[in-house]
């Protein structure tokens, strides 16, 4: 098998020139066969290692094996395996990694793949020099474990890969193989091609990713079994990319202490990989002393990495954290313990449990000293505060305690108690204490408390309370601090303002629940409701449902009772005011105004539903006039839409003739309509049963009952209306007319009938 390395190189020379090629093979019984053939007729030099041979070379082969210079003949005294240094040194190495950055990854993660899988893939290694092939083989070796670089067998220069057995094959650019063949590429070879080819699809994992960046960095490439007893552990471990040799955790170090390593890489990990990872980063905490980090303290390292971690997982960071704040602690001074106990819970990233633990074993029983320190003066408790705070013992009665007193001594009235609690908050300066009393602050909404909360935010301790908001504190404490500002000396907004004010203190800017809605309507009317004037707008801002669903709808009941109009708007209030609990002359106004609109719109009959037209009217009774007036003219434009049939019938004609003015107005206003009058002028010729039933409808009546508005506005209408209509009829129309009411409405009618046609041809 031939393979092409530089030869010709002497001691110290400046290249491997010349064409010699290199192999390195197993032999069936375990032995191995390094050969040498060199060019220009000087022949095959070989060394034939015994398998004890092979292992007793591993420190010095294949790595810097490669580096010789001349195969001496069998029998020269000075015959040896050469020493390391030269071509296939560490600096060498370094400045190969670095001038072939991008490729370094993927060729060690293939390496690496040939012990996971014996039976795979080989590397093809093409390079215009065959120093190149031999550079990348020494890179592998210098990389792998030490016990499996005996195992890695190559050949730096073949003419034909097919025929090559070795693990990793060089060619150059001769070579009979198609480098651009992509079944070659993804299925026969993992090729790695250094000659402008496309190489096969690049594969890495974490290994070969971390010791790549550990050479391009310059920085000591630790390998497993490496040293004494380690090296006898790990020599029969299990291979593979979560464990063993190859386990990225074994680089962790050597990362760590260039400044390689970052939280984000660490959390991405796959679930072992992340957690054995930091599982050798707790071993550091412990013996990072004897390693000392490039460039700063290794503990302030592991600290920066552990909160580094901790920002993209919190639980994986916590074995790390809990590690780094044993360690500090039990460096601690006795008299110090509990200030170290805080300053670690504060600077690492411990999760509850871990912080619960340490204060178990270190900083005693805080919250008790606590609460022992609630008996004394409140400026008492600003140390013992601060320590629990520190460790995070918020979950103790002591802390309950102190914060519920703070809390109630800021919602007092008198201003030393109030100016005491906030002179203990910021001597203490915990964010999380003061989140923790803003909460029980405001955590209940009633009047009374929301009256407190108001003067707290009106006092001198104001400005404590606006400096210490922000959009996830309570909002009835945020409502009662911009009520206060806003309606304080300099701005004095009240009513309506004040409430569109506060809205912008609400996401959207927009009341959308109860328990908001009753908050505001709290504190901008602390002594009842808006000013009547102000009701529409509040109805139209919060919705009617929702003003019920707070419990304020007794307030708005004026809107159906006494609006200021009757329109849509107002009969949209009344239809959600029924949902409410109403008195029955509240109710039956608003099914009132309900109803006439639906008569107005056409979808109910005006004969079906005046009877219950009627009722209402009777319960709703007294009736403003508004309402009065607009139910008269919803009904209006009912009557005016309806056909003269149903008009002159009962119970309507009853109805009609019994009216008042709120009704009879707008119905002849409507009816005299200049579009209307053109409309029947079109229509009522060519329907004689029409004709008499608007004559029956608006023929002379008087009698009992019969309003004085009716007979006024009915004989305007059928002078105005119906005069005109028949004056222009035909014999023929008008003899259809004539049938029409004697059919309809019988002999009397019909000589009354004759007679009103008759006057109208008189006059």
């Amino acid at each position: 098998m031939e393979l092409a390395v530089g030869a010709g190189c002497g001691p110290g020379g400046g290249g491997l020139g010349g064409e010699a090629r290199f192999s390195f093979s197993r032999l069936p019984d375990g032995a191995s066969l390094l050969c040498r053939t060199v060019d220009a007729g000087r022949g095959v030099r070989a060394i034939h290692l015994t398998e004890p041979e092979t292992a007793l070379f591993v420190e010095q082969w294949p790595v810097t094996l490669l580096a010789a210079h001349v195969v001496r003949d069998a029998g020269d005294p000075d015959d040896e395996l050469p020493g390391s240094g030269g071509y296939f040194g560490r600096e060498e190495l370094v400045g190969f990694a670095r001038a072939h950055e991008p490729r370094v990854a993927p060729f060690l993660a293939d390496v690496r793949r040939l012990f996971d899988d014996p039976a795979g893939r080989q590397l093809v290694v093409a390079e215009e020099s065959p120093d190149t092939v031999a550079r990348w083989i020494a890179l592998a070796c210098a990389s792998l474990p030490p016990a499996y670089v005996p195992s890695l067998t190559f050949t730096t220069r073949a003419a034909d890969p097919g025929r090559a057995p070795q693990h990793i094959v060089g060619i150059g650019p001769d070579a009979a193989f198609d480098r651009f063949d992509d079944t070659v590429l993804d299925h026969l070879y993992r090729v790695h091609d250094g000659l402008d080819g496309p190489g096969s699809p690049p594969l890495t994992d974490t290994w070969a990713t971390w010791t790549a960046r550990l050479w391009t960095a310059g920085a000591p490439v630790p390998r497993a079994g490496d040293g004494g007893a380690e090296a006898g552990e790990e020599d029969g471990a299990e291979l593979g990319p979560e464990g063993g040799p190859f386990a990225p955790s074994r680089l962790v170090p050597a990362l760590l202490h260039a400044g390689l390593l970052s939280g984000a890489e660490v959390a991405g990990l796959p679930g072992d990989q992340a957690r054995q990872t930091v599982d050798a980063l707790v071993a550091m905490v412990w013996t990072v002393a004897s390693v000392p980090a490039s460039g700063g303290d290794p503990l302030l390292a592991l600290t920066a990495l552990c909160r580094d971690i901790a920002r993209h997982a919190p639980d994986l960071a916590a074995p790390l954290a809990l590690a780094l704040a044993r360690h500090r602690l039990g460096a601690a001074e006795p008299q110090d313990l509990v200030g170290e106990l805080a300053a670690a819970c504060a600077e690492l990233p411990l999760g509850a449990d871990a912080a619960r633990v340490l204060r178990a074993e270190y900083g005693g029983d805080v919250d008790e000293e606590l609460r022992r320190a609630l008996r004394d003066p409140m400026e008492a408790w600003v140390e013992p505060l601060r320590l629990v705070a520190a460790v995070g013992a918020d979950d103790g009665r002591g802390l309950d305690a102190a914060t519920n007193r703070l809390s109630r001594a800021l919602r007092d009235v008198d201003d030393t108690t109030r100016a005491r609690a906030v002179r203990v908050l910021d001597a203490v300066g915990d964010a999380s204490l003061t989140r923790r009393v803003l909460g029980l602050l405001g955590g209940e909404s009633s009047l009374g408390r929301l009256n407190l909360l108001r003067g707290l935010a009106a006092s001198a301790q104001g400005d404590w309370l606006r400096r210490n908001l922000d959009e996830n504190s309570p909002l009835p404490l945020r409502l009662a601090e911009a009520t206060a500002r806003w309606s304080g000396p300099g701005n004095g907004l009240r009513g309506i303002a004040l409430f569109a004010k506060l809205t912008e203190v609400l996401r959207g800017h927009r009341v959308t629940d109860a328990a908001t809605l009753a908050q505001m309507w709290r504190l901008v009317w602390p002594g009842g409701a808006p000013e009547p004037a102000e009701l529409p707008w509040v109805a139209r801002t919060c919705t009617v449902r929702l003003l019920i669903e707070a419990g304020l709808g007794r307030h708005m009941r004026a809107l159906v009772t006494a609006p200021d109009r009757v329109d849509r708007e107002t009969v949209t209030f009344a239809r959600d005011m029924l949902h409410d609990r109403l008195n029955r002359q509240e109710r039956a106004t608003a099914q009132l105004l309900v109803l006439a609109q639906e008569l107005a719109d056409q979808r109910l009959s005006v004969r079906q539903e005046v009877p219950k037209l009627q009722a209402l009217m009777v319960d709703a009774a007294p009736l403003g006039h508004t309402v009065r007036h607009g139910v008269g003219a919803l009904v209006a434009r009912a009557l005016v839409h309806a056909e003269a049939d149903q008009l002159a019938r009962q119970p309507v004609f009853r109805h009609l003739i019994h009216a008042g003015p709120e009704l009879l107005l707008p119905y002849r206003q409507l009816m005299l309509d200049e579009a209307k009058q053109d409309q029947l002028a079109r229509d009522l010729p060519v329907r004689p049963h029409e004709v008499g039933a608007y004559y029956f409808l608006w023929r002379p009546l008087s009698g009992p009952g019969v309003s004085h508005d009716w007979r006024r506005v009915s004989e305007e209408l059928l002078r105005e209306i119906l005069g005109p209509v028949v004056a222009g009829l035909d014999e023929e129309a008008l003899s259809g007319v004539a049938n029409a009411v004697l059919d309809v409405q019988g002999e009397e009618r019909l000589k009354e009938w004759n007679a009103w046609r008759d006057s109208l041809r008189g006059g």
